[in-house]
């Protein structure tokens, strides 16, 4: 194989200078970091959704939106006609962030209409939380018509037959749509902000993009000069101190013993809890601690991966104590998310969720999958670690001894 041959011809390639520079444009949801925080894209589909918001736009990205997910409906079957969507007056139309926990609600008085939105980027939807969702939403507004939308990259099936799929690919057709039907009546600055939102969109969340159908020709083309490239790629670096930081300068959290691929923290609420200081030394921590939280870095062949996982860990202890700790965290999945089903035989997660997935931080530079690490951290820390802590707390007060 000439392979400087092959490298020169991959340079030239024009479908390569294409997908080069559209890599390589700035972007500025990019900038700002967190492409693939769902907090900020939920913030952002809120101030879009909200006609009295300071875009400009009015009712059109609500009205947009609605009739998108209506379409999704056989037509037989819609909760009501697109027609009321398209000639009601959507101006009075309020947007709530999370209230009662849910990502998006919004309430449409013209057509007395409740929309509630999950959005999900990387993780699952927990068990029962559309559920719950719908439940409260059905208690609290009883002679409203609702829809139930779950939002995802791909347009997830949800795992509640009430609520419709939809895709962040059919979000990006629509703002894009507002952009250019808007040429003369918005202003350049709302134009650049829709533009941009959806160039970031497609780069880093919208699956089967173009520029992804490019780059298969590409590799088809040029596989040897490309294989070469993998094969040099410097191996990772663990990511992993990045989140050790956060944890060291939180006071209101300890460290425990840890290794070179797993960080372990805990509360410092639970330092003096008997029932949570009954594990024996030589059988995990050395600490006697038998719940605690763990950060934790993953290898693939010798190479880091720039996964970062965040889990609580219910660790070894005696049988009955173990038993009462699973039964009662079953109990209440609705704070322990993604908690396992079986009690196993030492350890068992109890808690877990991404800090930054292998699949994110593909498109993202070493600034980038820092921010994403961090914003998701922070997230963490305003919501589930208060309600882990507490409900911890509260059980290893009642444990059994």
């Amino acid at each position: 194989m000439d392979i400087e041959s092959a490298l020169s011809n991959l340079i030239d390639d024009p479908a390569f200078i294409e997908i080069n520079k559209s890599r390589a444009r700035f972007n500025l949801f990019e900038a700002m970091g967190g492409v693939r925080a769902e907090l900020r894209h939920t913030n952002f589909l809120g101030f879009l959704l909200s006609p009295s918001r300071s875009h400009g736009l009015g009712s059109k990205p609500l009205q947009s939106v609605l009739r998108a997910i209506l379409k999704k409906f056989p037509s037989d079957k819609r909760p009501f006609p697109a027609l009321e969507v398209v000639v009601g007056d959507l101006d009075d139309a309020r947007v709530f962030r999370e209230l009662d926990n849910i990502d998006l609600l919004v309430e449409v008085h013209e057509l007395k209409l409740i929309v509630v939105i999950e959005n999900k980027i990387d993780a699952k939807s927990g068990v029962g939380q559309l559920a719950r969702y719908k439940c409260v939403v059905d208690k609290k507004y009883p002679n409203w018509r609702k829809l139930f939308v779950y939002l995802t990259p791909a347009g997830d099936e949800p795992d509640h037959p009430e609520y419709v799929a939809f895709s962040y690919s059919d979000l990006a057709q629509i703002i894009e749509s507002l952009a250019n039907d808007g040429a003369q009546s918005y202003g350049p600055d709302v134009r650049l902000i829709l533009a941009h939102y959806v160039d970031m969109l497609r780069r880093n969340i919208v699956e089967h993009d173009p520029l992804r159908d490019l780059a298969v020709k590409l590799y088809e083309r040029h596989a040897e000069a490309l294989d070469f490239i993998f094969e040099c790629k410097p191996q990772g670096t663990s990511l992993l101190p990045i989140a050790q930081e956060l944890v060291k300068k939180n006071p209101s959290l300890t460290q425990d013993k840890h290794t070179s691929t797993i960080f372990r923290f805990l509360p410092t609420k639970w330092l003096d809890v008997p029932g949570l200081k009954r594990c024996p030394i030589e059988s995990w921590t050395k600490t006697g601690r038998n719940v605690l939280f763990e950060i934790k870095s993953f290898k693939t062949e010798g190479e880091f991966s720039d996964r970062i996982l965040l889990s609580l860990i219910l660790g070894p202890s005696e049988l009955s104590l173990r038993r009462y700790f699973f039964d009662s965290v079953q109990a209440r999945r609705d704070v322990f998310h993604n908690a396992g089903k079986a009690i196993g035989q030492t350890q068992v997660t109890i808690f877990s969720r991404e800090l930054l997935s292998s699949v994110a931080a593909e498109n993202m530079d070493d600034q980038q999958k820092q921010t994403a690490i961090e914003d998701n951290w922070r997230d963490f820390v305003n919501g589930e670690l208060l309600r882990l802590t507490d409900a911890v707390y509260e059980i290893a007060l009642k444990a059994p001894m």
